[in-house]
């Protein structure tokens, strides 16, 4: 009984490495457009020594106001117009291809098709960054009328939405490139539509799926990373809002090539010795992963 009390108040002595870990992830996903879960997830867990299930729901519960918090910064921010009609066709596809996702393809991890995805963003950020000009995607240039869009972002949102329930990552490293490359908004738009979708797809399926994966979270970690997370996500839009389309697409770009090459290495050449590293995986649900 001694030793769990002890172990108890070790787990929930301050860390003040959280809050600083709390600030940059919400600065870089409020930045870019993305959740932030992969790499909240894998520092908690192999630099503070969370357990891996503790440490996905910390994330999770962290990503949500990160979300909530960039978009209504990019909002405020963002001098422009922004395509609020895509919003309301993208955003429930996308959340109900994730929830169909998680209910058929449930929380196994398919490693062959990480490999593939991550090849892809390597291509994807080659092709933000300008370094490698591969074919143009069937739908680059769009344009039409918003219906004739519509048959295209639907079935796309769908899909990414799918892709994150079976790999357990979240869409904003997808939605990003789509929305630039193929739909044409510029990258403040992009950024702010993807934060807006992480929001409602992270706060919906958690919602839904896991209502009681938040009950054992200690309270003084969360604290720690979320304040300043919720300071970050600030700054990191406002930022963000004033640099420009290009100086935002080599930051994506550069982070797209940099997760891509994580992936892919993770998945193959010292896949097992990741996954130990990591732990078991197969007990976290897609949304906990968000990213």
């Amino acid at each position: 009984m001694k030793k769990a009390t002890e172990s108890t108040a070790v787990a929930r002595r301050f860390d003040p490495r959280l809050p600083s870990l709390g600030f940059w992830v919400a600065f870089l996903s409020a930045g870019i457009g993305i959740g932030g879960g992969t790499i909240l997830v894998s520092m908690l867990h192999s630099v503070f020594g969370f357990d891996f299930k503790k440490a996905a729901r910390m994330s999770l519960a962290t990503i949500i106001p990160i979300s909530l918090v960039g978009s209504i910064s990019h909002f405020i921010t963002y001098s422009g117009e922004l395509p609020l009609n895509y919003y309301v066709v993208f955003i429930p596809a996308c959340m109900f291809g994730a929830i169909v996702g998680g209910k058929i393809l449930g929380k196994r991890q398919n490693r062959w098709l990480t490999s593939a995805f991550g090849i892809f963003l390597l291509l994807v950020g080659l092709r933000m960054l300008k370094l490698f000009d591969f074919p143009s995607l069937i739908y680059s240039e769009l344009d039409g009328t918003f219906f004739q869009q519509c048959l295209v972002i639907i079935p796309t949102g769908m899909s990414f939405g799918l892709i994150g329930a079976s790999l357990g990552i979240g869409c904003g490293l997808l939605i990003v490139p789509f929305f630039v490359m193929v739909i044409g908004l510029n990258m403040h738009q992009a950024i702010t539509l993807s934060l807006a979708n992480m929001f409602f797809l992270t706060l919906s399926t958690t919602c839904i799926s896991n209502r009681h994966a938040l009950k054992t979270m200690e309270a003084n970690s969360l604290t720690s990373l979320l304040i300043p997370a919720l300071v970050g996500a600030i700054i990191g839009a406002v930022i963000s809002s004033y640099l420009p389309a290009d100086v935002l697409k080599i930051v994506f770009g550069s982070f797209l090539m940099v997760m891509a090459c994580y992936i892919v290495i993770r998945e193959t050449a010292v896949h097992q010795k990741v996954r130990t590293w990591l732990g078991n995986t197969d007990g976290v649900s897609a949304e906990d992963l968000s990213a």
